[in-house]
């Protein structure tokens, strides 16, 4: 588990797409969009789109180069064929970028998209490397669409390379992640920036913030669920972690088996139960406070001891 403090003040965006360049990505085209949309109407939507979408694009420039070298935190070089089977994801960011800007089945829509996503997404690997350079053709100097092109240009580049050495053997060469990775911190700390600028913007009313950012994403992230099956008569470790204000920290405990369950804090994963534990009833659900299982400033590893000598426990920690 991570051992970095989650708390009012860490930022909410990087922690939930920390090792996830795929949520980033998915995160930050969200956040731009939805500003991108009220851009003309809205002084502090064309600010913040302004603010993050150069961001977002040298994080996506980053991301497919990386993936293009490296493969996915693989080390290994991304062959043709696995650009083209991933390939489906990036057109469909591509379009929903261009549809901000001509509707669907508009003129302008059929002139980029003749055929829909045919021809970029199936069909032979060398009509689908001529549709994407056919495409950026077909854009062309249109202002409206420049950032959009910058990122189907580097997937374009990307192609060309993998393109050009597949089926031979190449080199096994690691790629640095991390200008991956500082480009999705930057990319992170921009939406935390401009967070704070639509929470004042909108301080009389916060929900108006909301359509900006991907509320259900965020809330599945933040919300730290752990389920955990222990053996009869051991213990394990269920959570490893420094918390913000340990003094009113709670946790929602629920025990799905007839056995009795001691929670407690520990210097070790491998710890033993000390002075200080909660007993968990069995076949119950009950909120617990950190300081009834030890001291959170030097015992980092909350772990889970089933007292039963016959049953396997089945334990759900919810943190709140």
């Amino acid at each position: 588990m991570a051992d970095k403090t989650l708390g009012l003040f860490v930022n909410r965006f990087e922690v939930c797409t920390r090792n996830n360049f795929t949520a980033a990505s998915e995160f930050g085209l969200n956040h731009c969009n939805s500003l991108f949309a009220d851009s003309t109407t809205s002084a502090i939507a064309l600010t913040c789109y302004n603010n993050v979408k150069p961001k977002y694009d040298l994080f996506e420039a980053a991301r497919v180069a990386h993936a293009s070298q490296s493969g996915i935190q693989v080390g290994n070089v991304l062959s043709f064929k696995q650009i083209l089977e991933g390939m489906p994801v990036d057109v469909k960011k591509w379009q929903t970028a261009i549809e901000l800007v001509y509707d669907e089945g508009s003129i302008r829509w059929v002139e980029l998209f003749p055929k829909g996503k045919a021809t970029l997404n199936r069909g032979k690997q060398q009509n689908r490397v001529n549709a994407v350079k056919t495409l950026l053709t077909t854009i062309g100097t249109d202002a409206s669409l420049a950032a959009v092109k910058i990122v189907i240009q580097t997937f374009y580049t990307a192609m060309l390379l993998a393109y050009g050495t597949k089926g031979t053997s190449k080199e096994s060469t690691i790629t640095d992640s991390t200008a991956v990775e500082t480009a999705r911190i930057a990319l992170c700390d921009e939406i935390e920036g401009n967070y704070g600028l639509l929470i004042n913007a909108y301080k009389a009313n916060p929900a108006l913030a909301a359509k900006y950012f991907d509320e259900a994403y965020l809330s599945r992230k933040l919300q730290m669920v752990f389920d955990l099956k222990v053996k009869k008569l051991t213990s394990k470790n269920a959570i490893k972690r420094t918390f913000a204000i340990p003094a009113t920290q709670q946790f929602q405990i629920t025990n799905k088996t007839n056995t009795t369950l001691k929670i407690f804090l520990s210097l070790t994963r491998y710890g033993l139960v000390g002075l200080l534990f909660v007993t968990i009833p069995p076949d119950s659900v009950g909120v617990y406070d950190l300081t009834a299982m030890g001291d959170n400033t030097t015992q980092k590893f909350l772990n889970v001891q089933n007292m039963d000598d016959k049953i396997k426990a089945d334990v759900t920690i919810k943190v709140l």
